[in-house]
């Protein structure tokens, strides 16, 4: 009878948890980046791609000596980018599409693994402390390069398929 009352419960508690609902009001959070870090990883899955991972924060967010984040503000992180293994100087311009494998021109979705995440999202943090994470599961980015700057413009929509529209110029500093 108690294992009866368990799943009742479940479903219920299933049935009654609002899914994609598009007439929600958009997240609040941030759209503009002003402080961006790109990583190079080289062929770091053994997939015959160039790795490379992008961190950007909005503005009140900085990074320590450590490249620890702190301050209030967004955190817009894409884990895994993937490029021509011949890409070795920087990312190329063009469009690369959210995908949940190693292709040419892409980026990893977002994904959490036993409440690690990783691919794209944003992270919300106010005073230091990770208010909210959003989980990024479907769209595409642009890149374009003017000048000595770099041109990024996301279109990414979230678990709930809400569009998150966010861009960043400025300079490209990897490491």
């Amino acid at each position: 009878m108690k294992a009866y009352l368990y799943i009742i419960i479940l479903v219920l508690a299933v049935a009654c948890t609002p899914h994609n609902n598009p007439n929600r009001p958009a997240q609040q959070v941030d759209s503009v980046y002003t402080t961006a870090d790109f990583r190079a990883y080289e062929d770091f899955y053994n997939s015959g791609h160039q790795v490379y991972a992008i961190d950007l924060l909005s503005d009140g967010l900085e990074y320590d000596s450590a490249w620890h984040i702190f301050g209030t503000g967004c955190n817009l992180y894409l884990s895994d980018v993937f490029v021509a293994k011949d890409s070795t100087e920087r990312l190329p311009a063009g469009r690369y599409e959210m995908d949940s494998v190693a292709k040419e021109m892409t980026f990893l979705r977002g994904m959490s693994f036993e409440g690690n995440v990783t691919g794209t999202y944003v992270l919300v943090i106010t005073e230091d402390q990770i208010q909210r994470i959003l989980l990024m599961t479907g769209g595409y980015m642009t890149i374009a390069y003017e000048a000595d700057d770099v041109v990024l413009d996301f279109h990414l929509y979230d678990e709930d398929s809400t569009h998150y529209h966010a861009t960043y110029t400025g300079p490209a500093i990897y490491r």
